[in-house]
């Protein structure tokens, strides 16, 4: 038997499987990709935005030296709206730090993870294991399917990290929220002609936010929140239309964009679980809460809860993994999260409301108010931190260290 079970291994099971293994847990990730499939890369990867919570949780865990090497910074983030005179601009070294955030692809972020998983011996990894069946007890039951052959397994505590539309929740008959937000988010990198080391550019359209992402050298990843229709009619145009069309609601403070990869359209929902726990099930990631992408902090706040969710054991199991532990870990947990998660989904639902209209009221607002942020350094900390993610707290991983 397992002392933990995780059921989704994406970069936040393996994050977790890490976290909890210095514990002398022993853990048992179940996947139903192959995780050792090759991706897309150069222009045509995907990437992810990691916050300065986020490095410092890698760097507690050990696996910060091998992301860095292949992150590129954020060092400065300018904040516009189309259009409009308002300008923000954020800059890392107003707070004594090297970086504001990084982004990484996401197929170097896994390399990353994986490596680490495959070096811990208390780590047992199922790839291309198919999630069927989980029944809440004193263990844990699990059924998955694995070359066309069922396993079963038993866990003392089981983390349900298998994404939005979560199976194993649904399994567990834990009910979820969903906000459609009438948009979606259109991915792509580009390469452009006049690099800004360090740079990373948030432009508000009436649309929908722009984002720019510094990726190294010449290639920046683009996330364009537009209408469905208008997302799906732009990522069909030729690669000069679409540049074109870019260019126009981007503009030339990186040059002209000169090359363009695969692009990708999500349909933008919000989801968040009714609970995040029953009994030794604790729901993590995306299957807790998926986010818009506006404020970039989906990934880094699931990273969080792996986080907290470690605070949470380290305090209550500091003798060992007893059932009187793990019996009330769910709602330990889940008292250390509610208050982050509602508040960064109410902020990010804030921004679409502000940043996603096309009313002259509204625009004079905000104008104003990107204005009035460049002027006002503690408002402008506040946004800062609460970007970086540092500003609901602290526990052992966001220090840095175990």
């Amino acid at each position: 038997m397992h002392d933990i079970a995780i059921i989704g291994g994406g970069p936040i099971g393996l994050c977790a499987a890490l976290a909890l293994r210095q514990t002398a847990a022993r853990v048992a990730i179940i996947e139903a990709a192959d995780l050792r499939r090759e991706e897309a890369s150069g222009l045509n990867a995907r990437s992810i935005a990691l916050s300065w919570s986020s490095r410092q949780i890698f760097r507690a865990l050990g696996t910060w030296p091998a992301i860095e090497a292949v992150a590129a910074p954020i060092r400065r983030i300018h904040i516009s709206a189309r259009g409009s005179w308002g300008v923000s601009r954020l800059d890392a070294a107003d707070y004594d730090l090297d970086a504001l955030g990084f982004v990484i692809e996401s197929q170097a972020l896994m390399r990353c993870l994986l490596d680490a998983v495959d070096a811990d011996d208390g780590i047992e990894l199922w790839e291309s294991a198919a999630f069927e069946a989980i029944e809440d007890g004193v263990p844990v039951q699990l059924r998955c399917r694995q070359q066309d052959e069922s396993r079963e397994l038993q866990a003392r505590l089981a983390l349900i990290a298998d994404g939005a539309q979560s199976a194993a929740r649904a399994a567990l008959g834990i009910g979820h929220e969903t906000l459609d937000y009438g948009q979606s988010v259109l991915i792509c990198n580009v390469e452009i002609g006049t690099p800004r080391d360090g740079w990373a550019f948030e432009r508000f359209t009436p649309q929908g936010p722009l984002a720019m992402l510094p990726l190294g050298g010449r290639r920046y990843a683009c996330v364009w929140t537009l209408d469905p229709a208008g997302a799906e009619a732009t990522a069909a145009l030729d690669d000069d239309d679409f540049r074109a069309a870019l260019q126009q609601a981007f503009g030339y403070r990186l040059g002209s964009i000169e090359r363009s990869g695969a692009r990708f359209v999500l349909p933008i929902r919000r989801t968040r679980a009714e609970v995040l726990h029953r009994g030794r099930c604790i729901v993590i990631g995306n299957a807790a809460n998926a986010l818009h992408p506006v404020a970039g902090q989906g990934f880094n706040l699931a990273l969080r809860d792996v986080a907290w969710l470690y605070e949470a054991m380290c305090e209550r199991a500091a003798d060992g993994l007893d059932d009187t532990a793990l019996d009330g870990l769910g709602g330990a947990f889940q008292a250390l999260r509610d208050r982050e998660q509602l508040r960064v989904i109410s902020y990010g639902d804030g921004l679409v409301s502000l940043f996603s209209n096309r009313l002259p009221l509204v625009d004079t607002t905000r104008s104003a108010a990107l204005g009035l942020l460049d002027l006002l350094p503690a408002l402008k900390a506040q946004v800062a931190l609460a970007g970086m993610g540092m500003a609901f707290g602290g526990n052992r991983l966001l220090r840095g260290r175990l």
